[in-house]
């Protein structure tokens, strides 16, 4: 096991990193979380352990208790934050693993501001799995792709 610190506060335990990637996490209290986004072909699959979080799912929002679940398919929109008063901790699992390991290492190493030519690089190593949510794939990945070959 390995665990990844941020600045934030925000603690990831990596349980195994293939061939699905799982890991559990806390988030501390009134944390953003990331920001909306999809997965071209990787399934995620969070379940709460202790707190609340809240999920967006698509159009929906839920809120999830101690126990609950929900799955992501790949394609779906989809975010989460903590926004109550007392940390979260969730267990994720995304099948098959993909950028999301060396994502949230970059992110940790990085301080808090996103190494936008650090995930660009990540993303392209990945075939272009991540999109952020409200801008269409093709152009996004495009500008990817730019972002990408700047990096090297």
């Amino acid at each position: 096991m390995s665990t990844i610190a941020f600045p934030d506060g925000q603690v990831v335990t990596v349980e195994a990193s293939g061939p699905d990637f799982v890991f559990s996490a806390v988030l501390p209290p009134r944390h953003a979380g990331p920001p909306a986004h999809r997965h071209r072909r990787e399934t995620e699959v969070f379940t709460v352990e202790t707190g609340l979080l809240e999920v967006r799912l698509g159009r929906e929002r839920r809120l999830l208790q101690p126990g609950e679940t929900v799955a992501v398919p790949p394609g779906t929109t989809h975010a989460f934050a903590n926004p109550f008063d007392e940390p979260v901790r969730l267990r994720t699992v995304e099948t098959p693993a993909g950028p999301l390991q060396a994502q949230l290492r970059a992110l940790a190493a990085a301080g808090g501001r996103p190494p936008l030519l650090e995930l660009a690089r990540i993303n392209a190593e990945h075939d272009f799995s991540f999109t952020a949510a409200g801008l269409p794939d093709v152009p996004q990945r495009l500008l990817w792709r730019l972002l990408a070959r700047w990096s090297r």
